[in-house]
């Protein structure tokens, strides 16, 4: 009996979890806007899961007035990274959008690979050790991602609502794994109940 009620008191802690991070989808960005320098020779590429699809980003280091701050530039839907964007000289970018925490890597994560600038969690500090000395200075330990990113995978580069400018995407555990767990836990609950 105590079990049950153990088990039952884990799947609702879930289940306000899942609430909880739902919630987040109908608040509205906390919108700001990042203006510098994109910095050439340091394009990297990060993989990652977009709308439940294989993703590529290329993103860019920008010199700010705080620092400076990778930033996403493209999306690329598909296993195979494409050809990362060329910047051959500095250019001027501002946009609006929100900040995110680093990535994290799990046991699970794909081995980077810095040499060919291919990373699978978008973790500045990683990201900033593949550069050279002077530019990996004063890089900052969050990253910027844009309302909008330049998809490249169609007939044509199109801009698109970038996926990961949403508050929610900030959290680790997507709101449907929670939702997962709260009905693992009342299985097992009704399991030992049986």
């Amino acid at each position: 009996a105590v079990s049950v009620v153990i088990l039952i008191m884990f799947g609702n802690w879930q289940w306000r979890r899942y609430e909880e991070k739902m919630a987040l989808a109908d608040v509205p960005p906390a919108w700001e806007t990042v203006s510098g320098t994109l910095l050439p020779g340091t394009v990297r590429q990060v993989y990652s899961l977009a709308d439940g699809k294989a993703a590529w980003r290329d993103v860019v280091l920008v010199e700010t007035d705080t620092g400076r701050v990778f930033v996403a530039q493209t999306l690329y839907y598909g296993m195979e990274a494409p050809a990362p964007i060329q910047l051959d000289a500095p250019q001027f970018f501002s946009a609006r959008g929100i900040w995110h925490d680093a990535g994290q890597r799990n046991a699970f994560s794909t081995e980077d690979y810095p040499e060919a600038g291919q990373f699978f969690s978008f973790d500045p500090a990683l990201l900033a050790a593949s550069l050279p000395e002077d530019l990996a200075a004063d890089v900052l330990p969050r990253v910027f991602e844009p309302e909008t990113l330049l998809r490249t995978d169609g007939a044509q580069a199109e801009p698109v609502v970038n996926p990961f400018a949403q508050p929610e995407q900030n959290e680790r555990l997507p709101p449907e794994r929670h939702f997962g767990y709260a009905l693992t836990w009342w299985g097992l609950a009704i399991g030992l109940v049986g």
